[in-house]
């Protein structure tokens, strides 16, 4: 009886303590519940993606007009969509992409992202060149204002957008017209020269477009890729293939395919006469030298002066060639004398509509001293453009070297692309655009990266 009264006040307390009820077959657990409904504030924008972190679900963006950057939360059920409205694959977004993103203001947690359909976007662009000092960018001879908060990207990793190099395929996204991200689909290498000193002050063609002279150290941006590499100087022309990687240093021997020598024998009369070739004198009358084509000038007391030219294309050349003495040339000149008078009379009489240099068609003096600034590519002006950093590596200005930095050289209209190298560093480019502003550029780039960091 003591036993069963001490089980009962076990009961009692257990239920007191839980705070039910017993009533019947019922027990209730809960009074007085409410369903409660949260209301979020949601926010609108049109943005670039600069970052996509799925291992902490979080993207970044940065608006395309006021350039504020946003961080929000991602998660699976967020809508993704293209720009017909379609449900697509987070895939389709990437770093650089224009978007527009729906997120709860009061979370940070993104709701939706639309590809933005009154964005611009341009793929294959290639040429390209970012005057930064501008404002402007340039694509195959199309100029675009740039935005203020513009973004470049390579493979989703942020780049100076002078990284993005003239040879680089690239894809352009454009809002309300001006730029406002780079992404580059591909990219480009470098192709060095060996053994190439016969061909020096020839001409390369490699990659697309790459025309460039031969000079003694030479390290080229080419877009990576397979290709046909051409060499000649002086109508000789050889070729070679050439695979060019991405951000790597492609050496290409020539030593196999340099220009052969030949000699070139002068039979001059007089005997005495004296030779010149390119404006050096030849002792004797053979001159060896490579195959291709040079000045001539052959000089002699009492005789008229030769100037022209000869090739060599063969291992063994002979020329002929006779002066003309100037007792001769006095002849000449009486019978000449007398059609001169009416030469000049003709050239006076002359209705063909041509002037003489230094008169305009309407008879009005034309002033030689007066000169138009232009602002052509190509074009020298009196200033200079300075790489100051980072100093010691190699400088080398549309693949030619030019010194080590901190190096100067002379300022030249028109896009250009300055190679940063030091031997155990990856290489890097940069495209400037050089205007004709009457001043002079400066240049500071980030210190190179050193091959062995790059290593896991």
């Amino acid at each position: 009886m003591r036993k069963n009264l001490l089980l009962l006040m076990l009961v009692t307390l257990l239920l007191a303590l839980t705070g039910c009820e017993y009533g019947g077959d019922e027990v209730k657990v809960y009074e007085n519940t409410e369903d409660v409904v949260v209301v979020h504030t949601e926010a609108s924008t049109t943005a670039v993606v600069t970052n996509m972190n799925f291992e902490e679900n979080t993207f970044r963006f940065i608006d395309c007009l006021t350039g504020e950057e946003i961080s929000l939360g991602y998660h699976g059920g967020v809508t993704v969509q293209n720009t017909y409205g379609d449900t697509v694959s987070i895939n389709e977004v990437y770093n650089g992409s224009v978007v527009d993103v729906v997120y709860y203001s009061d979370t940070m947690k993104l709701v939706s992202i639309q590809i933005c359909d009154s964005a611009t976007v341009i793929k294959g662009a290639s040429k390209f060149t970012a005057d930064v000092e501008n404002g402007t960018a340039r694509y195959k001879g199309t100029t675009k204002t740039m935005s203020p908060y513009v973004v470049a990207y390579d493979e989703g990793v942020p780049i100076n957008i002078m990284e993005v190099n003239t040879e680089d395929q690239v894809t352009l996204h454009l809002y309300k017209d001006k730029l406002v991200s780079v992404v580059v689909e591909i990219g480009h290498g470098y192709v060095r020269l060996e053994n190439h000193d016969t061909y020096v002050g020839g001409m390369v063609e490699v990659g697309y477009d790459v025309i460039v002279p031969v000079t003694t150290d030479m390290l080229i941006p080419v877009r990576e890729g397979t290709y046909t590499m051409r060499i000649n100087k002086n109508g000789y022309s050889q070729t070679k293939e050439v695979t060019v990687l991405k951000n790597q240093e492609t050496h290409v021997d020539l030593a196999n395919l340099a220009i052969p020598t030949g000699s070139a024998t002068f039979e001059v009369t007089p005997a005495d006469a004296e030779i010149y070739v390119d404006g050096e004198r030849v002792y004797g009358n053979v001159y060896t030298d490579i195959y291709g084509t040079y000045g001539l000038k052959i000089v002699a007391d009492g005789y008229s002066s030769f100037r022209g030219s000869f090739k060599i294309d063969e291992a063994v050349n002979t020329f002929e060639i006779n002066l003309t003495s100037l007792e001769d040339d006095e002849d000449d000149e009486d019978e000449e004398d007398t059609t001169t008078e009416d030469s000049e009379e003709s050239t006076e009489d002359s209705s063909d509509g041509s002037t003489s240099e230094g008169d305009s068609q309407d008879g009005t003096e034309s002033d030689s001293s007066e000169s138009t600034e232009t602002t052509e590519d190509g074009t020298a002006t009196d200033n200079t453009i300075t790489v100051n950093d980072p100093v010691g590596v190699s400088v080398y200005v549309d693949g030619e070297y030019i010194g080590i930095a901190p190096i100067t050289f002379p300022k030249k209209v028109g896009s250009h692309t300055i190679t940063l190298y030091q031997s155990g560093y990856i290489i890097k480019s940069y495209t400037i655009y050089a205007s004709n502003n009457g001043k002079d550029d400066e240049y500071s780039f980030d210190p190179l990266t050193s091959i062995l960091d790059t290593i896991e």
